[in-house]
């Protein structure tokens, strides 16, 4: 059996679907990370201001820095609740890709079974072609199956840095918290 060109065209197209199916997934969780820390970053700026607006007409130490023990007190869950929803967004962006993957995977392992079919209903010209058949859509699996994995790691590795530059960055704001805290 030999591979006509519409059959490699097909494959190829089905290749760069599926290909461009997981680039989506991968792009919306992208998107929802950046969502979340844009919401981040404007929730922390304007309750900045407003603790530094309200820290402007303080008289005395005493109600200073009452005023920043109670501005820092609720970061720690607010800290927690951002980890859980960048979790949420890695496991949604996860089960997305893999349910392509999946889906993917047994389209191709249908069109493996037709081949077979095909080979056993139809005599091969050569043993050499229908190997050469047999692999292609072997090979044609696996690179879905790669190009899956690979992007499900690169939006696992985006959420760790994202949560982990987020927490130096937090803990970096609590250290000079407590400096200036410490100094007045």
């Amino acid at each position: 059996m030999v591979l006509t060109p519409e059959q490699i065209i097909a494959a190829n197209k089905a290749n760069l679907e599926t290909l461009n199916s997981l680039t989506k997934n991968a792009f919306v969780g992208v998107e929802k990370l950046l969502e979340l820390n844009l919401q981040v970053v404007k929730t922390v700026i304007h309750e900045h201001l407003e603790h530094i607006q309200a820290t402007a007409n303080v008289k005395d130490a005493q109600t200073l820095l009452s005023m920043q023990a109670q501005f820092l007190q609720p970061f720690a869950e607010k800290m927690t609740s951002y980890s859980r929803h960048l979790q949420n967004i890695s496991n949604e962006t996860q089960s997305a890709m893999r349910s392509t993957a999946q889906e993917e995977m047994r389209a191709r392992s249908t069109n493996l079974k037709n081949l077979v079919s095909e080979i056993s209903t139809t005599p091969p010209t050569s043993g050499e072609q229908m190997v050469g058949s047999i692999k292609q859509a072997i090979a044609n699996a696996n690179q879905v199956y790669e190009y899956s994995q690979q992007a499900i790691q690169q939006v696992i590795e985006i959420s760790s840095q994202q949560r982990q530059t987020l927490k130096d960055t937090a803990f970096k704001v609590s250290e000079e918290f407590s400096k200036l805290t410490t100094k007045k």
